[in-house]
């Protein structure tokens, strides 16, 4: 029955993740605590991160643009990894509640039409490269930053959706590099393994199909909508710890 219910968790959030880009961990991580510590969960969802946003990826191939992100995915690099290094040498509640009124005050923002034009310079990829990076490497709350910064570069729904992608594929390979050099993968972690990615390449696929038939502004209220509730779940967490 757990397996069945991991498989179940972890199917909604893909399909989520497969509508909007994003928003996968947002379902399952709350869900699946209930019935995995977070020492097993944290390193096997990087995997199926990684078999997710490969599949998405090549679902949206054409919209793939690696170059003109290219300052983005590398500070993103750099900045998970630093996220994963200070995770057990900061406090981190104070830095996770001001970042959650950050983007729950933009995303606002945005939902209410006020806008911040802005051109994607090197520099400011690079800001949120580091910023998303480190929220998703420190404390998991790393789809808020880039999906604001992608909202104001004005991006078509394909676009934001391919380059949410690839910069999640991206971290979810530099997480799967750091917990294997830290050994916590283990045998016993397979069958989990196995039920997580029935549930999200399905799940995935499922709301790949869904997207299509959204409207560009539903879209857009969807994943601002994620957005904010993502910043109240970290808020609420770090008020709590």
């Amino acid at each position: 029955m757990d397996y069945l219910l991991i498989t179940l968790i972890i199917f909604i959030g893909a399909c989520l993740q497969g509508i909007t880009g994003f928003g996968s961990g947002l379902i399952a991580v709350p869900l699946l605590t209930l019935l995995l510590p977070l020492s097993v969960i944290t390193p096997t969802l990087s995997i199926i991160n990684f078999a997710m946003a490969t599949y998405l990826a090549w679902m949206l191939r054409h919209s793939v643009q690696i170059r003109q992100w290219r300052w983005l995915l590398l500070t993103g690099v750099i900045g998970t990894l630093a996220g994963n290094w200070l995770l057990n040498h900061i406090r981190l509640d104070w830095l996770q509640m001001g970042m959650a009124i950050m983007v729950i005050t933009v995303a606002l923002l945005f939902w209410f039409g006020v806008q911040l034009k802005h051109r994607s310079t090197p520099g400011l990829q690079s800001v949120t490269g580091l910023l998303a990076g480190f929220s998703n490497g420190a404390l998991t709350l790393g789809g808020p930053p880039v999906v604001l910064f992608l909202t104001g570069n004005g991006l078509d729904r394909l676009a934001f959706r391919a380059t949410l992608t690839i910069f999640f594929w991206v971290l979810a390979l530099t997480n799967i590099v750091s917990f294997g050099v830290q050994q916590r993968y283990e045998a016993a972690h397979v069958p989990i393994v196995i039920c997580l990615l029935i549930g999200a390449i399905s799940g995935a696929w499922l709301g790949h199909k869904i997207s299509d038939k959204l409207s560009e502004r539903l879209f857009r209220k969807l994943s601002l909508l994620l957005v904010i509730i993502a910043g109240a779940i970290a808020f609420a967490g770090a008020w709590n710890a």
